[in-house]
C-alpha cells in the first residue's frame, strides 16, 4: 500500500468518525408529532451518510466515463485502468447508497420501496453498471474489452447528471431534500457541519481506495508481462 493512500484513508476515516459524532450527539434531532406525542424521528441520522455516499458514487462513475473517453481518444492503457478502478470504486458506493437507501426509505416512509424520481433513476443507473460487469466478463479478449468498457462507461455516466437532476426538479415532485440550492445551504450550524466532515471524509475514503486498486491493476499487468517475457525467453 502506497503511503499516499494510507493518509487517505486515515484522514477519510477520522473524518468519518468525527460525522458520526457531529450526526448522532451535536446535530439536533428532527421531532415529529404523532397523537400529541413528540417522537424523535432517527432515521434522519442516516441523511447524513446516506448523501455523502451518494455524492461520491457520482463523483468516481463520472471519473470512470472521463478516463473513458480518454483512453478512447489517446489508447493509452493507463486511462482504461483508471476508468476501470474509478468505475468499480463507484460501484461499490451505489450498492452502499441502494442499502442505506432502503432502510432510510423503510424508516422515513414505512415503505422498503418508492417508485419517486430520484430513487427510480438510482436504480436504473445501478442495473446499468451491473451490466457494465458483466460485458467486461463476458468479452476475453483484452483489447476489445477495454473498448467496450470504456464505451460502456461513457453510455452509464450519462444518466449520473440524469440521477442527479431527477432529484431536483419541482416538477417530478421529489421527496428527496435538496442540501445545496441556488440560495444556498438548505441546512446550517451544526447539521452542516455533520454533512460537510460526512462528505469530506467520504471522498478522501473513496479515493484511497481508488489509488490501491489502481496500484493492483498496473502491478498485475506489470506480473502479466513479465510471465509473457519469461515464456518467450
Amino acid at each position: 500500500m502506497k503511503k499516499s493512500s494510507l493518509i487517505l484513508a486515515s484522514a477519510g476515516a477520522l473524518l468519518l468518525m468525527a460525522g458520526v459524532y457531529l450526526a448522532f450527539f451535536v446535530a439536533p434531532d428532527t421531532v415529529v408529532r404523532i397523537d400529541d406525542r413528540e417522537l424523535v424521528q432517527f432515521s434522519q441520522k442516516i441523511f447524513y451518510f446516506h448523501v455523502p455516499v451518494a455524492e461520491t458514487s457520482f463523483v468516481f462513475l463520472v471519473l470512470g466515463g472521463l478516463f473513458g473517453a480518454m483512453f478512447l481518444g489517446t489508447r493509452k492503457r493507463s486511462y482504461e485502468q483508471m476508468s476501470y478502478a474509478a468505475v468499480e470504486v463507484g460501484f461499490i458506493f451505489v450498492l452502499l447508497v441502494m442499502i442505506t437507501g432502503v432502510l432510510w426509505t423503510r424508516a422515513a416512509w414505512n415503505v422498503w420501496w418508492e417508485w419517486e424520481p430520484r430513487l427510480t433513476t438510482f436504480l436504473v443507473l445501478t442495473l446499468m453498471y451491473s451490466g457494465y460487469f458483466v460485458l467486461r466478463s463476458s468479452v476475453q479478449e483484452e483489447s476489445a474489452k477495454a473498448r467496450f468498457g470504456a464505451i460502456f462507461s461513457i453510455i452509464a455516466a450519462v444518466n449520473v447528471p440524469l440521477t442527479f437532476v431527477a432529484g431536483r426538479l419541482d416538477s417530478l415532485k421529489p421527496v428527496h431534500p435538496k442540501v445545496f440550492t441556488l440560495q444556498g445551504a438548505s441546512m446550517e450550524g451544526p447539521m452542516l457541519a455533520a454533512f460537510l466532515v460526512s462528505m469530506f471524509g467520504m471522498l478522501l475514503f473513496a479515493t484511497s481506495l481508488y489509488i490501491m486498486r489502481l496500484d493492483l491493476l498496473r502491478a498485475r499487468e506489470d506480473i502479466e508481462y513479465l510471465k509473457e517475457e519469461l515464456e518467450v525467453g
